[in-house]
């Protein structure tokens, strides 16, 4: 599978392979269950604890977008580190809730399918048992998120801002005083390879959670920083936003096209089709035309 099929259909593979791992660990723990069942001499059938195995994980993994919207706004990467863990342990209450409500509701309706009911006993106290679990469930799957977008990182190959005339990145990537400067050059760390890009080679960035999505050559490099600082950073004549998390090089657009919404499509000389809002429409038109 090369780089750009997996970039274009990454939430889709991750879909699969959540759903693949939620149904295998559902089977195993499910034939767990009747084997302790048997042990105790009381019946059980096989669909009903797999029914609430599966129910249990399909409403975690439907959770973990919501986990990582909070990440977005309540990064832990963020100076703000206690505040932001204080607000994701409040969500975990929400999290929970969510997570139980939702696999009652699913186990009711397939206890219903099947016939029978479906009672999950009192409500106060399997609340407060399932919010225990769901606790760690919750920061599981968030410390699965940052390893993720970790290895991510490292494989495209992570890239940092250079600045004119600096010879040591690192340093000024932690200095505050160059916020407001305009580099020339981006420096990629790939595998232990480290390499230079010019920014006039870039073709369009795409805000994606904590990071921007440079491609260049349709190569994406994930840089950690803002759509608002980056755009200060980035030189106005050649660069434009088009959208609240796009930005374009002018010297890349072939053409722009309207739609029926009133909104625009915006042409790469590649191909590449991005939209244009009606926010941006008259800023890129009076640079355009």
């Amino acid at each position: 599978m090369n780089r750009q099929h997996y970039d274009r259909y990454e939430f889709l593979y991750i879909v699969l392979v959540l759903l693949s791992i939620a149904f295998i660990e559902s089977w195993f723990d499910a034939e767990s269950i009747v084997d302790d069942y048997q042990r105790l001499e009381l019946s059980l059938e096989h669909w009903q604890p797999l029914s609430w195995e599966l129910s249990s994980r399909l409403m975690l993994i439907l959770l973990i977008p919501g986990i990582m919207l909070v990440d977005r706004y309540f990064s832990l990467y963020n100076t703000r580190f206690v505040r932001n863990l204080l607000v994701h342990g409040l969500f975990t209450l929400i999290f929970s809730l969510i997570h139980v409500s939702g696999m009652v509701i699913l186990r009711k309706l397939y206890y219903w399918l099947v016939g029978d009911q479906y009672d999950f006993g009192n409500w106060s106290s399997e609340l407060i048992y399932e919010y225990r679990k769901d606790v760690f469930t919750y920061f599981e799957f968030l410390g699965f998120i940052y390893i993720y977008r970790f290895i991510i990182s490292r494989l495209r190959g992570e890239a940092k801002m250079v600045e004119t005339g600096d010879q040591d990145a690192e340093q000024n990537s932690n200095d505050d005083d160059t916020q407001n400067t305009q580099p020339d050059r981006l420096l990629v760390k790939k595998i232990g390879k480290e390499f230079i890009l010019k920014i006039s080679d870039i073709d369009w960035i795409e805000a994606s959670g904590n990071y921007m999505n440079i491609t260049i050559s349709e190569r994406i490099y994930p840089l950690r920083e803002t759509m608002t600082n980056l755009e200060k950073k980035l030189d106005g004549n050649q660069f434009i936003r088009i959208h609240r998390s796009t930005i374009v090089n002018l010297d890349r657009i072939k053409e722009i096209q309207p739609l029926e919404t009133g909104d625009f499509d915006v042409v790469l000389n590649d191909g590449k089709v991005l939209k244009l809002s009606r926010r941006y429409r008259e800023k890129v038109k009076s640079r355009l035309f």
